[in-house]
Parts: structure tokens; C-alpha cells; sequence
């Protein structure tokens, strides 16, 4: 895959969001979501893929907070967060492929955290997913 590609379709997304042309930004960060889902597949150990892959994630789950699609905000979080999750488990995996799944987890983690703080209201967004029931019960053991 060439990179500049992915590249240039995030800054595209960046610079529309910036400008606030969401629908710009969304159509650019699910080209490069396309794109990168494609080549997280096809290089599993890519550090730079999976970040990048993550961080357009990230951009859409801004552009569908700022629509105020609350729960299709939570996805986008949660897409990664859950891959994540399954390869650093997988039995057959190799060590280098699930450090690089917990080395991920800590960017997807704390993102999460922060939108269920920040839109404590959305119930429906908390029971969409199992596995946020369940970041949420490991926090709240770990504050007390």
C-alpha cells in the first residue's frame, strides 16, 4: 500500500475538520479507514499502520460526536479497542503481533475512558457494547 495515499486522505480529513466541512472530513477518514483496515490485514506487525489506523478512528468518532451521533461515535471507538483486545488474546498469534495490540490498547483505552466521562448520559451507547461494560467495571474497582 502506498502510505502517502492513506497519508494524504487524513490530512484532507484533517483540514476539513478544522474547517469545520464535516461531511468533507467524514468522506476522507472513511476512505482512509478503507485503506488502512486493508493494510492492517495484510501487515499485522505495522506499528504505523495500526497507529494510523486507530487514529482515523479516532478522527471519525470526532466527526460523529461533533453530528452528535453519540453511539456511532462509541463505534468508532470501540472497533479498534475490540481488535485489539481479540489479538492480544489469540492463542496463535506470535508475542510481536500482541505487543503491538497492547501498545494500541493504550491509545484506545484512555479515549474511551474520556467519552464515557464526558457523555455519562448516553446509556444507550454503554450497553451497545459487552466489552465497555466491562472497561467500566474494571474502572470503577480500580478508583475504589
Amino acid at each position: 500500500m502506498e502510505h502517502s495515499h492513506w497519508q494524504s486522505l487524513l490530512k484532507n480529513g484533517n483540514d476539513c475538520l478544522d474547517n469545520q466541512q464535516l461531511d468533507q472530513a467524514e468522506t476522507f477518514y472513511l476512505q482512509a479507514y478503507d485503506l488502512l483496515s486493508t493494510a492492517r490485514g495484510d501487515d499485522p506487525l505495522s506499528s504505523e499502520v495500526l497507529m494510523a489506523w486507530i487514529c482515523t478512528c479516532h478522527n471519525l468518532t470526532s466527526v460523529y460526536e461533533l453530528f452528535g451521533y453519540l453511539e456511532l461515535s462509541l463505534e468508532y471507538l470501540m472497533i479498534p479497542h475490540e481488535y485489539l483486545m481479540r489479538v492480544s488474546e489469540a492463542n496463535y498469534l506470535n508475542d510481536d503481533i500482541k505487543l503491538t495490540a497492547f501498545k494500541g490498547m493504550s491509545i484506545t483505552l484512555p479515549a474511551i475512558l474520556l467519552f464515557t466521562k464526558n457523555h455519562s448520559h448516553c446509556d444507550g451507547c454503554r450497553s451497545q457494547f459487552p466489552s465497555l461494560q466491562k472497561i467500566m467495571g474494571q474502572e470503577a474497582s480500580s478508583i475504589h
